[in-house]
């Protein structure tokens, strides 16, 4: 019991600056954004089995296991921690809450804007800013921060530390390359599936390749969170 008493307090407790800790440059904060879009897919897919009682995808793109909006939540809940260290828990629970439904409510707003389509609705839930937001899920992101900062800022900071070198900088630039190719898919994908509900015929060889490789039956399987908004 004592043990565990002190590994809570260690762990709560405000943790130095060390000179290992990793800095804010572009192959950091990407390998963060993939390790948190992945962990955020496994965590909604566990979620669904405790909930749901099955499985369900949750990735944001169509190729690999992605879930975006973890993964953006990811690093900037990283940028925040690199500057919150030293504050009190209350400011760093107060940041991370406030970081977390701005990345929801721009996310959320992005998506509609530019394919018609949510794949949240927080209405149901009391104190809510449009559906995009609500202050149940801030809270959440709120405690995943404190959470993340005190417990795996230092091995996150260890890992990444490691990721150096000519082999992990090819790496980088290979993954951007195929992220950025997986997104681009991905809106092709999901703008042809709402023209194909606004009965909009394949008009070109490329609606044609997705009608092919992305009916509507295999975007719901892939999206089934994914709702088109008003016509």
């Amino acid at each position: 019991m004592h043990t565990a008493a002190t590994w809570l307090h260690r762990a709560l407790a405000a943790p130095e600056r060390t000179a290992a800790s990793p800095s804010v440059r572009y192959s950091t904060l990407f390998w963060l954004f993939l390790l948190g879009s992945v962990a955020g897919f496994v965590l909604e897919g566990i979620w669904c089995i405790l909930t749901k009682g099955h499985w369900e995808h949750h990735s944001a793109t169509v190729w690999g296991p992605f879930c975006i909006i973890y993964g953006v939540g990811a690093v900037a809940v990283y940028l925040l921690s690199t500057r919150l260290r030293r504050r009190p828990l209350p400011a760093q629970f107060m940041a991370f809450t406030c970081a977390g439904a701005a990345v929801e409510y721009c996310g959320s707003l992005f998506q509609e804007l530019c394919f018609g389509s949510v794949s949240w609705d927080y209405s149901a839930h009391s104190f809510n800013l449009g559906g995009r937001v609500s202050l149940k899920m801030a809270l959440l992101w709120g405690v995943l921060g404190i959470l993340f900062m005190r417990l795996a800022f230092p091995l996150v900071g260890r890992l990444l530390a490691k990721m150096q070198g000519n082999a992990w900088r090819i790496a980088c630039i290979g993954m951007t390359v195929f992220m950025a190719v997986n997104l681009l898919v991905t809106a092709a994908a999901v703008t042809r599936w709402r023209a194909r509900t606004q009965g909009v015929g394949n008009t070109d060889a490329v609606a044609q390749w997705l009608d092919d490789a992305y009916d509507d039956q295999t975007m719901e399987r892939l999206f089934p969170n994914l709702r088109f908004t008003a016509q």
